[in-house]
């Protein structure tokens, strides 16, 4: 077979090499607006390769880019009536059209495979006449244009894949990234994907079930791990949320039939896989474009990514500050019933400042667990994730392309490490701008059950939030556990915060911190990790007057229960002295004699108002409030076990803490 090539009107066009069974680009290849080229066979466009195309290009066979390419306007065709398959692939994992067709009608027709980990980047409208676009494995699809969907279809469709969790105990939150005909339907939609690696074109349509024991069941494959039963998804576990206000009777459940919205979130459980994941394939036309949201101030809404593409959380925050604040992420805990008393996990936050993981596990939690997996959030939301909301105002919550990226979700894109010193380029060329590099601190807390809530302190030069409330930058805890540590801002003890956001850091700064006890034992604070911050960080105790390295050491304390709600808080700078400088404070000692007494002098009879002891571990052991004016010297009888105590004295004036040794 000779090789077929036509072109018409090409300029700048240079190393164009024509050989019998492949095209190759070594120079620049610009194909001019309003111009039509043929390409038959598979073409390269290589490493030194500049591919220019604002004109239309028709392809019979694969597209390799190792290089460059651009377009301003014109459409790529991949067209074929002798090829069922093409493919785009190529070192660069990336490739740009301005419009994108696929029509391929030949025998036995697959369509157009995007390779691995590929970006395709559409600025247009994507034509789906014939065939099926088909991303393979975390292959993205990304389209910039602006407005509504763009993109058309006429018996042709795109496959994308995405995996949930192996457990048939298990929450997912999804959010379709197609749409059939403008909404999305898990009948029609949703597929197996188990055996995406080896069929990657004919994906089987998942089953549905219904009943007791409420399980899905995983897929059924042959010797060559070909399915040939599909998973079965029950039905119990489908539902939407109805824009409440937190209250079980929002969530409506839903069926195979259901018609979802794109944006619109919903739940599923997985199938009792053995594999580690469970892969499901998302079958129809690409969601493109603006997509809109209604919602009240005060409610919650379960939406999610609309997109075959990572969405980026601070751009669709920031487009939706006046509604939003955050976004919350549902994380599995390890559930292993269906009972609702039994569900373990929590909401991962995400906002301006950062993220924070649920309160789970400790042993769960990356960083802190011996091998935790649960991470903060990153930046970039999956395609296929569903997410909360709560409004705090009215209006339309917008979904829009400029908030998509390219970004395959892998764990080293959770938190990205900020180098120490950072330039980017000005305006004037050989001049460098400082870039200030955000700061971050991940505060612990461990109740006696082990589970583990990390709160996250975050300073941001480039920002204008304070110490007061600020909209994107504070997060707030939409469930708590009953044993749980929190920021307390602006004195409102009722609002409690995993996310905390500041614009600079000052060694003076302190960060009050609440916490709920309900369950005797000991309970851990601790510094879970910091980036980009090299100060010590405290614990001060408002009511033992003192300070604790959370820098070196974890704090254990076995409080009363109940709410302590301003007793702790994050400081930078020691207590220099656990004592006032005040004069008439230093008229008073405090010391143990060794004989069971706890010795206060008061030479100048300062007027006391209370004594409280408390042990190593923060428990108030013994309280005095009488008699403690008549005398000079009050010798308090003290039999408690040996070791260190803080003996607290208030006077009408003043409070100081000492610390004695009981022995």
């Amino acid at each position: 077979m000779r090789l077929k090539f036509y072109l018409c009107n090409i300029f700048a066009f240079s190393s164009f090499i024509c050989c019998y069974s492949q095209i190759v680009n070594e120079g620049i290849l610009q194909i001019d607006s309003a111009t039509n080229v043929y390409f038959e066979n598979e073409y390269t466009n290589t490493v030194s390769g500049i591919h220019s195309s604002d004109g239309n290009l028709y392809l019979n066979h694969n597209f390799i880019n190792d290089g460059s390419t651009m377009a301003l306007s014109g459409t790529t065709k991949f067209k074929s009536a002798t090829n069922p398959l093409s493919s785009i692939s190529g070192a660069t994992k990336a490739i740009n059209f301005y419009n994108l067709e696929i029509d391929i009608t030949a025998p036995n027709t697959k369509g157009l495979s995007v390779a691995d980990n590929f970006e395709l980047n559409v600025k247009n409208a994507i034509h789906l006449a014939h065939g099926t676009l088909r991303l393979i494995g975390k292959a993205q699809l990304i389209q910039s244009h602006t407005g509504l969907d763009a993109n058309t279809s006429t018996s042709g469709n795109m496959l994308i894949d995405q995996y949930g969790y192996a457990s048939a105990y298990k929450f997912n939150y999804w959010s379709s990234p197609v749409n059939n005909s403008g909404t999305f339907s898990l009948s029609g939609g949703q597929f197996d994907g188990t055996d995406s690696s080896i069929n990657p074109f004919e994906p089987q349509q998942v089953l549905f079930n219904s009943g007791s024991p409420y399980n899905g069941i995983p897929s059924v494959l042959d010797g060559g791990n070909n399915v040939t039963t599909a998973l079965t998804i029950n039905t119990q576990w489908l539902y939407r949320y109805g824009q409440g206000t937190g209250s079980y009777a929002d969530w409506i459940s839903i069926n195979a039939s259901t018609v979802l919205n794109p944006g619109e979130g919903f739940t599923m459980k997985g199938t009792n896989t053995l594999l580690t994941d469970q892969n499901y394939v998302f079958s129809g036309a690409p969601n493109d474009g603006d997509y809109f949201s209604p919602i009240v101030a005060g409610e919650q809404s379960l939406l999610g990514n609309p997109y075959p593409s990572a969405l980026d959380a601070t751009e669709f925050i920031t487009d939706n500050l006046t509604l939003l604040e955050a976004v919350y992420f549902w994380v599995d805990g390890g559930s292993t019933s269906h009972a609702l008393s039994d569900y373990l996990g929590g909401y991962a936050i995400r906002n301006l400042t950062g993220g924070t993981p649920p309160s789970i596990a400790s042993p769960l939690i990356s960083g802190v667990g011996t091998s935790g997996s649960v991470t903060d959030p990153s930046q970039y939301i999956p395609v296929g994730q569903g997410f909360f909301v709560e409004a705090i105002g009215s209006g339309d919550i917008t979904f829009k392309n400029s908030q998509r990226v390219f970004n395959v979700n892998t764990t080293e894109d959770t938190i990205i490490p900020i180098e120490s010193e950072e330039y980017e380029e000005s305006a004037v060329a050989g001049e460098p701008t400082f870039v200030m590099e955000n700061q971050y601190l991940r505060i612990g807390y461990e109740d006696p059950e082990g589970f583990h809530r990390q709160l996250l302190l975050g300073f941001l030069p480039n920002s204008n939030a304070d110490l007061d409330y600020n909209v994107g930058y504070d997060a707030i805890l939409t469930e708590h556990r009953d044993d749980d540590l929190f920021f307390v801002i602006e004195n409102d003890s009722e609002k409690k915060y995993a996310i905390q956001g500041l614009s600079s850091y000052s060694n003076v700064l302190e960060l009050p911190l609440g916490i709920l006890i309900s369950e005797s034992g000991t309970h851990k604070i601790m510094l879970d990790g910091i980036e980009n911050f090299q100060d010590t960080v405290y614990l001060k105790d408002h009511v033992l007057n003192i300070t604790h390295n959370l820098s070196e050491s974890s704090f254990d304390v076995n409080l009363a229960l109940g709410e302590h709600l301003d007793r702790y808080s994050i400081v930078f700078s020691p207590a220099t002295t656990l004592s006032t400088t005040n004069e008439t404070v230093s008229n008073i000692d405090v010391f143990y004699d060794g004989h069971g007494q706890i010795v206060v002098n008061n030479i100048e009879r300062t007027q006391i108002k209370n004594i409280k002891i408390f042990n190593v571990l923060g428990q108030e052991v013994l309280k005095l409030n009488t008699n403690l004016n008549s005398v000079n010297k009050l010798q308090i009888p003290f039999n408690n076990s040996h070791g260190i105590y803080f003996v607290n004295v208030e006077t009408i004036n003043s409070n100081f803490t000492k610390k004695i040794l009981n022995y």
